[in-house]
């Protein structure tokens, strides 16, 4: 009984049958009637190439630069003089110092002087500067105010 129930339901399309045909309709009604000239399209590598973003790297855009001042009343000075390949000056007890960004796998801006050993970190909420020579920190909890 089960056997002649089974052979009088009616056949499947196939699957594939089926895809195409639902590919060939999706494809078809994407297509306009109208033309859209080449003339009137923009590329738009060209238009992304030519934002400020775009010609600095991340750490550049995310620096903040000014006065700092810290826990304790020390005293910070960030600038970036000229372009972002000149490096970050650190002004620190009336001394300037050279600082080189290192990338990082956190987020923060991190700033160098390895023969000095000072570091120079920021995260959004707070700044930071270490020595790492003997593994100090000069100035904590700094803030642009």
């Amino acid at each position: 009984m089960i056997a002649a129930i089974v052979s009088r339901r009616p056949r499947a399309l196939p699957l594939t049958s089926l895809c195409l045909a639902a590919t060939v309709a999706v494809a078809l009604s994407a297509c306009s009637s109208t033309p859209v000239p080449v003339t009137e399209t923009k590329p738009l590598l060209p238009q992304l190439l030519q934002s400020p973003a775009a010609t600095q790297p991340t750490w550049a855009t995310q620096l903040k630069t000014g006065a700092f001042s810290c826990e304790m009343g020390n005293k910070v000075e960030i600038r970036m003089d000229g372009r972002v390949t000149d490096g970050v000056t650190l002004v620190w007890k009336g001394s300037s110092y050279m600082m080189n960004p290192v990338s990082t796998s956190t987020g923060a801006v991190r700033l160098e002087n390895k023969g000095e050993g000072l570091v120079w970190i920021q995260i959004p909420s707070k700044s930071m500067l270490l020595n790492s020579k003997i593994g100090q920190q000069l100035a904590n909890d700094c803030r642009t105010r």
